[in-house]
């Protein structure tokens, strides 16, 4: 018996019949159905969909409404909430059809495939007939919206970035540059990259005189080579930013250094020094004539003396790298520019605590892809800042993706084979405050 109502009185009564002959009727039962508060919420699942995610959820007892909450934020509760809250509309929990929705994701609240955020959703349900003012919550659910295949015809290439904490920056008892050299090289040389980005290889390796770190550790990586080892006309501590690649695989066809990155490290702006953000143009030696551009970035921590939020001005460095990297990487007579793989140290954390016009927003904002929205992830739920904490206080995210600040990202290619953030480099010295990460790629052939 459907479209019946709370609190509205119902006579009912029943007969049988066996064949063509019919019984009597039963005695007539008086009935009011009563309703009551919606029971709790049991497992709920998110899968990945194309461009968003698929929630489902089961049956609630004693509920007459369901709806959904879903952003790239894990905290819904955060004042003022930066991420974008999306809501389906209230929708009857007597059609089993709406027990499944499918979520976009868009790039206006940073949930699109390119960003490489999980999208978090919670499900919602009522009882008007009994409370239409309380709202029942599930537990909230996660995934990514399923990420860009590669093609895999295109150049394969292997990318790491690594912070690897300059030579005399060591803290809390950290053991310096010559104990950490060795464990740094057992990293990157047991992954064997293609090409490597390296920030804060500065500093002297090993006591007066003695080289600069970038150098001592291009003496360590035997399948590895410096474009450039000169020294910068920038600060120190930016001296150690630094591109490394296979010189049996690639040649360098042209290098230098982005102009007008800022280092906010440095009050007022106008006294703002750039960074030391180099760039290379490499060829493959496969014949396919597949030309890229790498950069390496790392920007400085904004000093508190300005105004404006440490997100914004970090988004103003990924601003000013987009521009500096488009007189660079000029586009040819049908309009297109070389593929760019970026790896680097933003010291911005995807999570938004005061704006969402942070680095890595920006940089995608500006037609590049996290390369975390790979097609396998390790080790990400795990921040790629450690803190120079062992691999046993390196806890998962509760919200199953780690804070990263540091980040591949690529422009002109469009996902990534995998994602790994090396939280555990198995080495018995711990050689830095960051991991590394790496990624593998697939460089379209554009000339």
């Amino acid at each position: 018996m459907t479209k019946l109502q709370p609190n509205a009185t119902y006579y009912v009564t029943v007969a049988a019949k066996n064949g063509t002959t019919a019984g009597s009727w039963a005695k007539t039962v008086t009935t009011k159905l009563q309703p009551n508060a919606v029971a709790t919420f049991g497992t709920i699942t998110a899968k990945s969909a194309a461009n968003g995610v698929t929630v489902s959820i089961p049956e609630v007892a004693n509920a007459s409404d369901y709806q959904i909450r879903w952003s790239a934020g894990p905290n819904e509760n955060r004042t003022p909430d930066r991420w974008t809250p999306h809501y389906t509309p209230w929708s009857s929990a007597f059609d089993p059809a709406t027990r499944t929705w499918t979520l976009p994701g868009s790039d206006s609240d940073l949930t699109s495939v390119a960003y490489g955020n999980p999208i978090y959703a919670r499900a919602m349900a009522r009882n008007t007939y009994f409370n239409p003012t309380y709202v029942r919550k599930s537990a909230q659910v996660s995934a990514w919206p399923t990420p860009t295949k590669p093609v895999a015809s295109d150049l394969a290439v292997h990318f790491a970035s690594y912070n690897v904490l300059c030579s005399g920056c060591e803290t809390n008892g950290a053991p310096g540059w010559s104990t950490r050299a060795p464990a740094i090289a057992s990293t990157i040389n047991a992954k064997d990259p293609d090409v490597l980005t390296v920030l804060e290889a500065s500093g002297l390796s090993n006591g007066s005189g003695s080289a600069q770190a970038y150098l001592d550790l291009d003496r360590r990586l035997p399948n590895l080579q410096l474009v450039d080892s000169s020294p910068m006309t920038v600060s120190k501590s930016h001296q150690g930013n630094r591109i490394l690649y296979n010189p049996a695989k690639y040649t360098v066809l042209d290098h230098g250094v982005l102009a007008g990155v800022k280092d906010y490290e440095v009050y007022p702006a106008s006294s703002a020094p750039d960074t030391n953000t180099p760039w290379a143009k490499l060829q493959t030696k496969d014949g396919s004539g597949t030309t890229f551009y790498v950069v390496a970035a790392h920007y400085g921590i904004p000093s508190s003396s300005y105004s404006q939020p440490r997100k914004t001005l970090l988004g103003q460095n990924s601003s000013q790298l987009l521009a500096a990297l488009n007189r660079v990487n000029t586009p040819d007579a049908s309009g297109k520019r070389l593929p760019v793989v970026l790896g680097g140290d933003l010291n911005d954390s995807r999570y938004p605590e005061d704006a969402i016009d942070g680095a890595q927003p920006t940089l995608v904002r500006g037609g590049f892809y996290d390369a975390s929205a790979s097609q396998h992830r390790y080790g990400t739920a795990k921040t790629t800042y450690n803190n120079y904490q062992p691999p046993s206080k390196q806890a998962d995210d509760p919200n199953k993706d780690g804070q990263r600040i540091d980040y591949i990202l690529t422009q002109g290619i469009r996902g990534s084979d995998e994602f790994v953030n090396n939280w555990n480099p198995g080495t018995s010295v711990i050689p830095s405050d960051h991991n590394m990460v790496e990624t593998r790629i697939h460089v379209p052939a554009v000339r």
